[in-house]
């Protein structure tokens, strides 16, 4: 077995969100998500047939939901989201990378 650091090998172009998967099987998907500066694009919503855990490591954001309901996470604070629950990332610091921690399941 190869140990990891999750908050290693932050990628140094950030022109894209940068989406990593660190484990899971066949029903499960864990992955990193690095942000900096990122929002879904205007009227674009996500609508996942799975449910989403979602963890900001470092850095902060905000996730706004089609019922208008804006979330703002912090270092250490999680939300799970339902399947089919329409939201954007709305915000993302433009200060330092935000660091995700997302297990789809």
């Amino acid at each position: 077995m190869e140990k990891s650091n999750i908050f290693d090998k932050i990628p140094s172009d950030l022109t894209d969100e940068a989406f990593e998967q660190i484990g899971g099987n066949a029903k499960i998907l864990i992955e990193r998500i690095v942000s900096k500066a990122h929002v879904t694009p205007e009227g674009q919503w996500y609508d996942q047939d799975r449910s989403e855990w979602v963890m900001v490591l470092q850095g902060e954001a905000k996730l706004q939901f089609e019922q208008g309901e804006l979330v703002h996470l912090q270092a250490g604070e999680h939300l799970d989201i339902p399947a089919h629950c329409k939201h954007r990332v709305a915000w993302t610091s433009t200060e330092t990378e935000t660091l995700w921690l997302a297990v789809h399941y």
